[in-house]
């Protein structure tokens, strides 16, 4: 449709992308190639800041042909540090065939904390794919409604499960702006099977918890 009419599609895979969702694009699994891609967080494996952005070549010739340059310089672009660390984790990425990893043991990993979790009536769902997972929470699974805001309940969760030594990405506000709450995980690409399962008991013990403080 976008092609038939000239609409361009920017992806924003600066979360999702970089094969975090067991493909190197996380459209992948939607059978759709953007024009225009924002890629950034583990591009670079956390180890330096580094963000990029990656354009068809239609596109990229569109530019040039125009300007006889992409004029999208800023103070640190070229970063050579960042770079040579981008290259370095993609290459270990592609070594140890880690977005595979990651495809097949993500959908292991979303049914092991769908079992786990499934038992809180609070927890309305747990979806996502491969190695970025989240776990919504509702004050009842039949009308969906969400927790009011002043209960800060995914905060609260983040805050247990960081006592606990995991880190997780709680989330807030994803109904109206103010309630709604769901947290993140994301596991490292080479997380081993007993640091996955120690994350599902972790998190699960933490959501009890913190549900069971009221």
């Amino acid at each position: 449709v976008c092609d038939r009419h000239g609409v361009l599609i920017i992806a924003d895979e600066v979360m999702s992308g970089a094969g975090r969702c067991g493909t190197w694009r996380a459209l992948e699994h939607d059978g759709v190639v953007p024009d225009v891609m924002a890629v950034g967080k583990g591009l670079a494996g956390g180890y330096i800041p580094l963000a990029a952005t990656i354009l068809r070549k239609e596109i990229g010739a569109t530019i040039l042909s125009r300007h006889g340059a992409i004029m999208t310089g800023h103070t640190y672009s070229g970063h050579t540090t960042a770079c040579a660390a981008a290259l370095a984790v993609q290459r270990i990425i592609e070594r140890e065939s880690l977005v595979e990893r990651v495809r097949s043991r993500g959908e292991t990993l979303r049914r092991e904390l769908g079992a786990a979790l499934g038992r809180f009536h609070a927890v309305g769902d747990v979806r996502g794919r491969g190695y970025l997972i989240g776990i919504e929470f509702v004050r009842d699974r039949a009308t969906r409604e969400p927790f009011p805001a002043e209960r800060a309940l995914s905060q609260s969760i983040g805050r247990g499960a960081l006592e606990d030594g995991l880190i997780i990405y709680p989330c807030a506000g994803n109904v109206d702006g103010a309630s709604g709450d769901t947290v993140i995980v994301a596991p490292p690409f080479n997380a081993s099977e007993p640091e996955l399962a120690e994350l599902v008991e972790k998190l699960t013990g933490a959501i009890g918890r913190t549900l069971a403080a009221g």
